[in-house]
C-alpha cells in the first residue's frame, strides 16, 4: 500500500526541475477598497461558517479546490491517508498530505486497527532549490495556525505562505494543517450532518440547506442589547446548536471527533507531525557525504542547519517551529507546556489569556477595546476631510455625536435599501446591530479600517445605501452540490472541550472554583436573569460587550465534555506552578491596545515561561500583524533565523512578588496611521538600520532585519541592502493586508448587508462563483 512508505507521489518527480530551479515569487495583491463591489452568497462555503471563530475565524479556502488540484486533477478525498508522510502535488508550488494519528491518544493505533483515526490535512509551500529527495528540505518546518478556534491552516498557508517566506526567508518550508474538526481534516465536526436523501440528494447538501437557514433565522436577533428578547433568544439558539451536536456525539459514541476536538490533543498532533517529518527527512537515500547542505538562502538569512553546524543548542530539528496568532496562540502554548524539551521556534503574536480561556467567559478581553473605538474619532479629526465621515469644523466631540445619533436613529428604525446585486432582486434592511457588529470587526485592524469605516458611516448617513447593502438572500442551491469542504461547527466543539469549569445555576462566572470535585467540567450553564447580570458586569468593562458576550454564549449549556481534563492554567495563587522551561525561549508579540487580546494577556503568559521575551508594538489592533513595523519584523527574522530574542523583560516583581504589568520589556514603534499610510515603510526601516550601524550597534533587531547580514559582509552593497529590505517589507505588508482582510470578513455575520463594503474581496476571492448544472450528478466545483 502506498501509504504504508514516507515518500513523495511519483508525480512529483516530473517536477524535479521545477522544484529544484525555482525560487518562489512574492505575489502582490491588489489591495484598494473595493467599496462598492458586492458578493453574491451562491456557493461561498466559508461565508456560511458564521461560527467559524472566534479570536480570528478562518478562511476555509483549501488548497484541493477547483483551481488548486493534485496532478491527477483529484481532492483531498482522492488522497490516501496515511500514518506516514506521503506528500502530494497539489498546484504549484503545494503539496499536500493527509497524515493520520490517534483520535485518542490512549489508544494509539498500533495497538488495534480499530482504534480511531484522524486524517490531518497538511498542505506545505516548500523552500527554494528543494527536489524529491526528503533531505533537501529543512530540518523542521514552519507550522502555523491563523486563530479560531475553527481556522484553516490550510487556507491561511495556502494563501499567505509564500509571503511568510517572503518576510523569513525563502528557506522556510511552510506547513499550514487543519486541527481535528476543522475544514479538510476528517472526520468533521458537522453538527448538521444528515444522510443522504432516498431522492438522490447529498447529505452534505442537506446539512447545507439546513445550516443556512438556521444562520438566517439568527440574523434578525440582533446582538445581546438589542431588544429586550435578543439575549433570551441568543441563549436559546445556543442551547439549540449544542443539543443538535449532543445527538450526533451520541450516536458516534466514543468515537465521537466531539471528545476529542480540545486544544490539547491538537497540541499532540502537532508533535505528529514534527515527529512524521523526521521520519520522512531519514528515508533519504543520499550518503550523508552527499547530502545537499542548507546553505543561507537567497535572501542572505541562516539556515537553521547552518546555525546548527555552528552552535548545536541551535538546531530545530526533531522540535516545534511554529507561528500562531489569537487563538494559535492559546494552541502554541499548550504545545509548550506538554512538550517543553519539543519546543525549536515559537512565536505567538495577539496571545490568550489561558487562564480566562479555560473559565466561562472571557470579560478581561475587552479592557482595551473601548479606548481603541474612542482613537476611531481622534484620527478621523486629525485626517480632516480625507476622513469622510468629517465634517467642516468638527471637533472630535462632534464626530463622535454623529456617529451616536446614527446608531441611535438605526435602533429606532432600521434603514431600507434595494440591493444592488443582479441575482437578488430583494428589499434589505439595515440596523443598528449590523453597524455595530461593524465596528466591532474594524478595532481589530484600524489602520485598514477605519478609512472604510468612516466611507461606509458617511453613505449610511447621507442614504446612499442602494451602493453598500449587500443582499442576505439564501443562495438558490441545486442538486448535490460538490464543495471542495463544507461547513463545520469546530469553533464550539473546540472552545466548549476546553473549558474546565462548570457554573452552576446563579453561581458568579468570575470566580474560579477551588473543588477538586470541579474540576473537569467545561459548561457555562446559566439562566437568562444570571445572564444578564453577566452582561452589565462585562459592559462595566466595555460598551462591545453585546457583542463579545453573544460570541460567548455558544458554549452555554453545551453537554458534551471532553474525555481528556483541559489543561490546568490557574492563576490561582495556590497552584500557581514555576515557570516552564523550554528547550528554546518563546516570543511574544503584542499590540499596545488590542481589542480582545490585550497587552496584560500577553505580559501574564511571558511569564508563565522561563526566560520567553515579548515585544511590546506600540499601536491599536489585533495581533501586531495589524499594523506594519519594522522593528517587529525585525524580532521575528531575528529569533526564527539566527535564534536572537529580544532583551530579556524586567519586571516590576521580579523579586517573586505578584505585581501588576509595570517593568521593562522590548518595544517597537508602527510604522503607520490611519489615513497617513506610508507609501514606502521601509524607508524609515532602511534609516534606522543605517544609524544602528553608524552606532556599532549589534544586537539591535533592526539590524537584524537587513536580509544581507552587514556584520558578516562589510561590502555587502547599501544599494543592494535596501532593496532586499523592501522585499522584505513588501511581504510582509502583503501579508498584513490578506491576514486582515480574512480576519474582518470572517468575524462578521455573513447576512449582515453592511459586510462586503468592509471586506476587500480579491483578496479572498480567486474568481466568480460557478453556477451548478442540475443534470449533473455531482454538481460542479466552485472556484473561490
Amino acid at each position: 500500500m502506498a501509504g504504508d512508505n514516507h515518500t513523495m507521489d511519483p508525480a512529483m518527480e516530473k517536477q524535479r526541475s521545477a522544484w529544484s530551479a525555482s525560487s518562489h515569487a512574492v505575489p502582490r495583491g491588489n489591495n484598494r477598497w473595493l467599496l462598492w463591489k458586492i458578493a453574491i452568497l451562491l456557493g461561498s462555503w466559508w461565508m456560511l461558517a458564521q461560527y467559524t471563530g472566534l479570536f480570528h475565524r478562518g478562511n476555509t479556502n483549501h488548497g484541493l479546490g477547483n483551481d488548486t488540484v493534485t496532478a491527477s486533477g483529484a481532492g483531498w478525498a482522492d488522497i490516501t491517508p496515511s500514518e506516514k508522510l506521503v506528500w502530494h502535488p497539489c498546484g504549484y508550488p503545494y503539496l499536500c498530505a493527509r497524515l493520520t494519528v490517534p483520535m485518542d491518544y490512549h489508544r494509539p493505533l498500533n495497538e488495534s486497527a480499530d482504534n480511531p483515526k484522524v486524517h490531518l490535512a497538511l498542505l506545505m509551500v516548500p523552500g527554494a532549490g528543494r527536489n524529491t529527495d526528503p533531505a533537501s528540505f529543512s530540518e523542521s518546518p514552519m507550522l502555523l495556525n491563523p486563530g479560531g478556534p475553527g481556522g484553516s491552516g490550510v487556507s491561511f498557508a495556502q494563501q499567505g505562505g509564500q509571503l511568510i517566506q517572503g518576510v523569513v526567508g525563502n528557506h522556510h518550508d511552510i506547513i499550514g494543517f487543519d486541527p481535528r474538526g476543522v475544514g479538510a481534516t476528517t472526520p468533521s465536526t458537522n453538527c448538521f450532518a444528515a444522510p443522504d436523501d432516498p431522492q438522490g440528494l447529498n447529505g452534505n447538501n442537506i446539512a447545507l440547506i439546513n445550516r443556512l437557514s438556521w444562520i438566517t433565522s439568527g440574523h434578525d436577533v440582533g446582538i445581546v442589547n438589542s431588544s429586550n428578547v435578543a439575549l433570551s433568544k441568543i441563549d436559546v439558539r445556543a442551547r439549540a446548536l449544542g443539543q443538535l451536536c449532543k445527538k450526533v456525539d451520541d450516536f458516534e459514541g466514543e468515537n465521537s471527533i466531539f471528545r476529542y476536538a480540545n486544544t490539547a490533543n491538537v497540541a499532540r498532533d502537532m508533535l505528529s507531525i514534527v515527529d512524521a517529518w523526521d521520519e520522512w527527512r531519514a528515508t533519504s537515500e543520499t550518503p550523508e557525504s552527499q547530502k545537499p547542505r542548507q546553505e543561507s538562502s537567497a535572501d542572505g538569512t541562516s539556515t537553521h542547519d547552518e546555525q546548527a553546524s555552528v552552535d548545536p543548542t541551535l538546531s530545530t530539528k526533531g522540535k516545534l517551529v511554529y507561528w500562531g496568532f489569537s487563538y494559535g496562540t492559546l494552541l502554541g502554548a499548550t504545545f509548550a507546556a506538554m512538550f517543553p524539551d519539543r519546543v525549536g521556534r515559537v512565536i505567538l503574536d495577539g496571545v490568550v489569556d489561558a487562564d480566562h480561556y479555560v473559565g466561562p467567559t472571557w470579560i478581561d478581553s475587552l479592557i482595551d477595546t473601548d479606548a481603541i473605538w474612542d482613537q476611531f474619532f481622534a484620527d478621523c479629526h486629525e485626517a480632516g476631510s480625507d476622513c469622510k465621515f468629517f465634517r467642516p469644523g468638527d471637533e472630535v466631540e462632534d464626530i463622535r455625536g454623529r456617529f451616536y445619533a446614527l446608531m441611535d436613529q438605526l435602533q429606532k428604525q432600521p434603514a431600507i435599501a434595494i440591493s444592488p446585486a443582479p441575482d437578488a432582486n430583494l428589499p434589505v434592511l439595515i440596523t443598528a446591530s449590523d453597524l455595530k457588529a461593524i465596528v466591532f470587526s474594524t478595532l481589530y485592524a484600524p489602520i485598514t479600517a477605519f478609512p472604510g469605516l468612516a466611507t461606509l458611516l458617511d453613505v449610511i448617513l447621507e442614504g446612499h445605501l442602494d451602493q453598500i447593502a449587500g443582499s442576505p438572500v439564501i443562495p438558490q442551491l441545486c442538486h448535490n452540490i460538490d464543495l471542495p469542504i463544507w461547513p463545520t461547527d469546530a469553533q464550539a466543539a473546540v472552545m466548549c472541550s476546553d473549558k474546565r469549569y462548570k457554573v452552576r445555576g446563579r453561581q458568579t462566572m468570575l470566580k474560579v472554583p477551588t473543588d477538586e470535585n470541579n474540576s473537569n467540567g467545561c459548561q457555562l450553564n446559566e439562566d437568562v436573569p444570571a445572564l444578564q447580570g453577566l452582561f452589565e458586569k462585562m459592559a462595566s468593562y466595555s460598551s462591545f460587550a453585546d457583542v463579545w458576550l453573544g460570541l460567548m454564549l455558544g458554549c452555554n449549556g453545551w453537554e458534551i465534555e471532553s474525555k481528556d481534563p483541559p489543561m490546568r492554567w490557574d492563576d490561582h495563587p495556590s497552584r500557581k506552578p514555576a515557570p516552564i522551561g523550554t528547550a528554546f525561549p518563546l516570543l511574544f508579540l503584542s499590540s499596545r491596545r488590542d481589542p480582545v487580546t490585550p497587552l496584560h494577556a500577553a505580559l501574564k503568559m511571558t511569564r508563565k515561561f522561563a526566560n520567553a521575551s515579548i515585544v511590546e508594538q506600540v499601536s491599536d489592533g489585533h495581533c501586531t500583524i495589524s499594523c506594519i513595523s519594522a522593528c517587529t519584523v525585525g524580532h521575528v527574522r531575528a529569533y526564527v533565523n539566527s535564534g536572537v530574542l529580544p532583551p530579556a523583560p524586567k519586571f516590576d516583581d521580579d523579586d517573586g512578588g505578584e505585581g501588576g504589568d509595570g517593568g521593562e520589556w522590548a518595544t517597537c514603534e508602527c510604522d503607520e496611521k490611519p489615513w497617513k499610510k506610508k507609501t514606502a515603510t521601509t524607508a524609515a526601516a532602511f534609516d534606522a538600520l543605517e544609524a544602528e550601524e553608524e552606532e556599532g550597534g549589534s544586537s539591535s533587531s533592526v539590524a537584524h532585519l537587513g536580509v544581507v547580514n552587514a556584520e558578516a559582509d562589510d561590502d555587502a552593497d547599501e544599494h543592494t541592502l535596501e532593496e532586499e529590505m523592501v522585499e522584505v517589507m513588501a511581504s510582509y505588508h502583503d501579508l498584513r493586508n490578506h491576514f486582515v482582510s480574512q480576519m474582518v470578513s470572517q468575524l462578521v455575520d455573513e447576512f449582515n448587508p453592511l459586510r462586503q463594503f468592509i471586506v476587500d474581496m480579491p483578496l479572498h476571492a480567486a474568481g466568480k462563483p460557478q453556477k451548478c448544472s442540475k443534470g449533473s450528478q455531482h454538481g460542479s466545483r466552485m472556484s473561490y
